[in-house]
């Protein structure tokens, strides 16, 4: 034996009158090159069971620190040892592997053992086991032995899908055989179904059409859909809305502004897919905006902040038939989506927290389903009656105003007064009064109050 390169060392039984040079028993040390086996001795009896025990050295593991281990020692018994009952891993399910230590008398140079039987039960019913045969596997003095069984069912949601295993090492003599004991085990589905794709959702009247491409899962149960209002979710915590065994589904009670459909496919055993998701039919706005206070001209980009969007009718009173809110970022766009406005006209008005709410020059067509781009920022014509300033030469940019800080639609006084008031109390933050977006009040922030208030700056609408 080569105890540098092969980490193992090997126990001979004798069966006969002679020992034979073939191992019984192969032992195997952590790590190559750790010299384990160098040293073996007897341990006595550690556990006090009657039995030696055998302690074996690797004096070079862990670079020179060492480790010994020990094996305890057992009384040879001629009944196989039944090792574990495991499931197959990585499959659909069905299958369960049975590994047990050969019978103490299954060695070179002794025929006594001739076969080993496998024996499965189902679950006992009033401690009575119903053996069934499911293999004759040959002796053939090998230290360990396996077998593959298929079973009747998987553990499922509605039993634990437990069968017992017991093995017979078998003679020549039909009375003459010894036994296991017994060990139980199941075979789990370890193959969820793939993604649902495509999985998509499409206006329909008011309701809304969902669609997807089936599952070719060969253990499908249905499909588990969900609904909300965030992007993502743990399906396996969510509340399902619904389930389908088809691949089209109608949602007669869709729910209002914008929000998110999720599916799973789900198998006999309970295991999901990972969640597809598809947004519910909304209106998209790509719109472009500047905001004077937060516009930084030397590096033309801007402050990202939050604003808040309406759809508005294009006829008196114009009411609003939809809002969202969205980030404006550092390059002066946004996507926006409306989930409750119809297809139409309107005009788009825009909020923010201490500017001036701004309309466009004129109603723009939106539809769902078809995502529209207006860039506020290109001309003073694209605000109503050009309801903005020029922060930008190059490139030519205009913005909305700054410093309507309490935001009752006009620039004055008042304003200049919040901002002060802040300023002398070194506010800093997120806050109405900080202008330009550097988180702290001062007088440039008062300046674009001042500035604007002068011009007696005000929102201008229809």
């Amino acid at each position: 034996m080569d105890i540098l390169s092969i980490p193992a060392d090997h126990i001979y039984i004798s069966g006969a009158a002679t020992v034979d040079n073939i191992a019984d028993v192969t032992m195997t040390g952590e790590i190559t090159n750790n010299y384990f086996g160098k040293s073996v001795s007897s341990a006595g009896d550690i556990n006090g069971d009657g039995y030696s025990d055998v302690s074996v050295g690797a004096y070079v593991y862990s670079s020179n620190t060492g480790r010994s281990y020990i094996y305890l020692g057992s009384a040879i018994s001629a009944k196989p040892i039944l090792n574990y009952v495991k499931d197959v891993p990585n499959d659909q399910g069905g299958y369960v592997n049975i590994k047990w230590a050969r019978s103490s008398i299954d060695v070179n140079g002794n025929n006594t053992i001739t076969d080993y039987i496998v024996y499965r039960s189902y679950p006992p019913i009033g401690g009575q086991f119903s053996w069934e045969e499911r293999s004759v596997i040959q002796a053939t003095k090998r230290s360990f032995y396996t077998f593959t069984d298929h079973t009747p069912s998987d553990s499922g949601s509605n039993n634990s899908g437990n069968f017992f295993y017991k093995v017979r090492a078998k003679t020549s003599n039909i009375n003459s055989y010894w036994e296991s004991a017994i060990l139980s085990g199941r075979s789990i589905d370890n193959i969820p179904p793939f993604i649902v794709s495509p999985f998509t959702a499409a206006a329909s009247g008011p309701d809304v059409l969902l669609n997807w491409k089936s599952s070719t899962a060969p253990d499908l149960l249905n499909y588990v859909l969900f609904r909300n209002v965030n992007p993502t979710i743990d399906p396996y915590t969510e509340t399902p809305w619904m389930t389908a065994t088809d691949s089209i589904l109608l949602d007669t009670s869709t729910l209002s502004g914008t929000y998110y459909y999720f599916i799973v496919a789900q198998d006999i055993h309970g295991n999901y897919s990972p969640a597809a998701v598809t947004e519910s039919p909304n209106i998209t706005v790509y719109l472009k905006i500047f905001i004077e206070g937060l516009y930084n001209a030397g590096s033309n980009s801007q402050v990202s902040d939050t604003i808040t969007v309406y759809l508005r009718n294009s006829i008196s009173p114009y009411s609003i038939a939809d809002r969202t809110n969205g980030v404006v970022s550092s390059d002066g766009t946004a996507q926006l989506k409306f989930g409750n406005a119809v297809n139409g006209n309107y005009y788009i008005s825009v909020t923010h927290r201490n500017s001036i709410e701004t309309w466009s020059a004129l109603p723009v067509s939106v539809a769902t389903g078809s995502p529209i781009s207006f860039d506020l920022s290109s001309a003073l014509s694209q605000a109503y009656a050009g309801n903005q300033i020029q922060v930008d030469a190059s490139p030519v940019r205009f913005a909305v105003y700054s410093g309507d800080v309490n935001q009752d639609g006009t620039i004055d006084l008042s304003d200049g007064s919040l901002i002060d008031n802040d300023a002398f109390n070194f506010a800093s933050g997120y806050i109405q009064t900080d202008v330009n977006g550097d988180g702290i009040v001062d007088i440039s922030d008062a300046v674009f109050a001042d500035n604007n208030g002068f011009n007696f700056i005000s929102k201008i609408t229809p």
